[in-house]
């Protein structure tokens, strides 16, 4: 049994590197101040062609900062208890063909989003956090069958919402 007093060892010595590399969780408290528990997702304004956007981006962002569990999330019809709101607006959503077959044909779409987003406290709308031009791209694979096409550029949106999700909370606290 000379494995735990290993296991141990090994235990201690990975404490003592996160400490010594300056790893911290984050504290919402020493971010916002002690009374900052929780954040207003609302529906982002949708100005690109493609209807439904701000509907799957909001519900990304508020998976995405339930998952982290360091601001709960509120949804848009409880603002009310929020200490923060997130709002923002969805000003482009471009398509456009990125790969070709050697007879022309389009083999891949290019997604090309641009966001504006905005983070206030809810009881004084002092703007605590800002990112004009959130700009991200994906690419997904076209198909002459419409239902795969749709289904392909619906799959390639859902990971675009997600990712905004983890770079807009990651921004959010790297400010601070």
């Amino acid at each position: 049994m000379r494995s735990a007093p290993l296991v141990r060892s090994s235990a201690l010595l990975l404490f003592l590197a996160l400490l010594s590399c300056g790893y911290r969780p984050v504290d919402p408290s020493r971010v916002f101040g002690p009374d900052v528990r929780r954040i207003g997702i609302e529906l982002l304004e949708n100005e690109s062609s493609e209807p439904g956007f701000e509907r799957m981006l909001g519900d990304a962002l508020v998976e995405e900062f339930a998952r982290r569990g360091v601001l709960e999330p509120v949804y848009e019809g409880d603002a009310g208890v929020a200490d923060l709101v997130l709002k923002g607006v969805v000003r482009e959503l471009e398509v456009t063909p990125s790969a070709f077959s050697s007879v022309a044909l389009t083999l891949e779409d290019r997604l090309d989003v641009t966001l504006d987003v905005s983070v206030v406290r809810a009881a004084t709308q002092e703007e605590v956090w800002r990112h004009t031009g959130l700009r991200l791209r994906e690419n997904f694979l076209t198909s002459p069958d419409a239902q795969v096409y749709e289904s392909n550029k619906e799959q390639a949106l859902r990971r675009l919402t997600s990712e905004f999700a983890g770079r807009i909370h990651d921004e959010l606290f790297q400010k601070f």
